[in-house]
């Protein structure tokens, strides 16, 4: 065979039982958590200052912020901007309650990317909404000590715990098919599937699909029939694919995720084919979320140190995570092909015939985990306000030449992860924040637990900013208006 198959050796310390271990709730768990919310809820309430909002007549019918998007960063950004004192906001979710994000959906990863204590900042230094307290509340104090990466599932029960306890206003089942700029009411009317909503501020939080459109080599799209492969970032039925040879097309987390997936429903055999040689051998952006102030100040950097990351990141790559790569390589049904791109494709005789870096393969089925297109340009809702938005290339141009097509077509994003405008009489799309992957590389936010809390405090922040100065004259009248000696 002219291709090598590159698996290494799976250390001694790796285990299965440990990465599928999962805990059983205490007998008097709900009691627990129903008296965690309690707490909590209280919590919030002492923690509440100043109580008052800020003397100014509020619009009628008009949201002061919208934010599309109700996975953990719409979550995040909501509950701070509660905390800011601003209730007048609601989350649009294109999906049912408890779908929202990937975790109940298209997700297979056994355990969450970052390590236990990258939980988001969901909590908003309230201890009583923290996952920790969660856990000991649900398995006991021992548990959360115990391991190293929080389960998918796990997590995603937290997050159902943290909607019921904070109750933030939240619109399910509506997409947000497009945002205007009505220029004579100084706001936003945006189009949804339900209505048309107004609001004065927006933020963009729908992950890591925000273009919209699954990427799939094109050569697939062209040369398959659509029920003989599909994407990782869908639902596909895999039960059907049990005594079946599969290929997996990519080396990114997802597709060995899904290759474990497939693996468990009985496979015959699984084939992972990447371009280059062999996978990354670090994970850099790991790397930065362990330094105090990363995250907290990436964002401040100048355009060319940001650019030479950015670069710098592409040109490595991303390995998935060591332990969900130990899980694909341990079983002997999984192997591992490096420079095996797709070289020409066909279907005959029921079979997926590929030819894959100079070699022949037959398979039953394929799995394509080559990502998304995380372009602006491809989404839907963003099409009135693409024309006024400053792009990278708009904005720097890198002293040596060395360019990306990627990020010369990213958002050029202020510090507080607003659009900046093109030209400066549509100054209005600085009040759309923009907290999605498509920016990941040069804002360095990646809709990741470890950035999300630092992303959310600058939003919030810069949005609270906004409202003051905005009514600033009423704000000041109602001071000049004060005769009382307040008690």
């Amino acid at each position: 065979m002219a291709l090598e198959n590159i698996k290494l050796p799976v250390p001694a310390h790796f285990s299965m039982a440990e990465r599928l271990f999962r805990p059983r709730p205490l007998p008097d768990a709900d009691a627990r958590l129903n008296a965690l919310s309690v707490q909590a809820r209280d919590d919030i309430r002492i923690l509440e200052f100043p109580k008052k909002q800020l003397p100014f007549q509020r619009r009628s019918g008009v949201l002061e912020v919208a934010i599309v998007g109700g996975g953990q960063t719409g979550l995040c950004v909501s509950f701070g901007l509660m905390r800011h004192g601003l209730h007048n906001t609601k989350i649009f979710d294109q999906n049912p309650k408890g779908r929202q994000g990937p975790w109940r959906t298209y997700a297979r990863n056994h355990l969450l990317r970052t390590r236990k204590d990258s939980t988001g900042g969901l909590d908003w230094g309230i201890p009583s909404l923290h996952f920790i307290r969660w856990s000991q509340a649900r398995y006991g104090a021992e548990y959360y000590e115990s391991i190293q990466k929080i389960p998918r599932s796990v997590w995603a029960d937290y997050l159902e715990w943290y909607v019921q306890t904070v109750d933030l206003p939240t619109a399910y089942e509506t997409a947000v098919r497009d945002i205007r700029w009505v220029e004579d009411e100084c706001l936003f009317e945006l189009e949804t599937s339900t209505g048309v909503v107004k609001a004065e501020f927006v933020v963009v939080c729908t992950g890591i699909e925000s273009g919209g459109k699954h990427r799939f080599p094109r050569i697939v799209e062209e040369r398959l029939p659509k029920h003989v492969y599909a994407h990782t970032m869908t639902e596909p039925a895999i039960d059907h694919l049990q005594g079946r040879d599969v290929v997996v097309i990519g080396g990114g987390a997802s597709a060995f995720d899904w290759a474990n997936a497939v693996l468990a429903a009985g496979a015959k055999s699984v084939d992972l084919m990447i371009r280059r040689p062999g996978l990354p051998t670090a994970h850099r952006v790991c790397w930065g979320s362990r330094w105090i102030g990363y995250h907290r100040h990436y964002i401040d950097l100048p355009d060319e140190i940001k650019w030479a990351y950015s670069l710098a990141d592409l040109d490595l790559g991303v390995p998935p995570p060591r332990d969900t790569y130990y899980e694909a390589i341990s079983d002997p049904r999984f192997r591992i092909f490096g420079n095996a791109g797709i070289d020409d494709i066909h279907f005959q005789d029921g079979k997926i015939a590929g030819t894959y870096g100079g070699t022949e393969f037959l398979h039953d089925f394929m799995i394509c985990g080559t990502g998304s297109n995380n372009s602006i340009f491809g989404q839907r809702e963003l099409q009135s306000i693409l024309p006024h938005i400053q792009v990278w290339k708009d904005a720097y141009k890198p002293a040596d030449g060395r360019t990306h097509p990627e990020l010369e077509l990213s958002p050029y994003l202020g510090q507080s992860l607003q659009f900046t405008p093109k030209h400066a009489e549509r100054n209005f799309v600085e009040r759309i924040y923009y907290l999605c992957s498509g920016v990941a590389h040069l804002s360095g936010f990646r809709c990741n637990l470890s950035a999300i809390q630092f992303v959310s405090q600058r939003v919030c922040n810069d949005i609270s900013r906004h409202i003051f100065v905005d009514h600033r004259h009423e704000v000041k009248s109602a001071f000049d208006a004060f005769d009382q000696w307040e008690e």
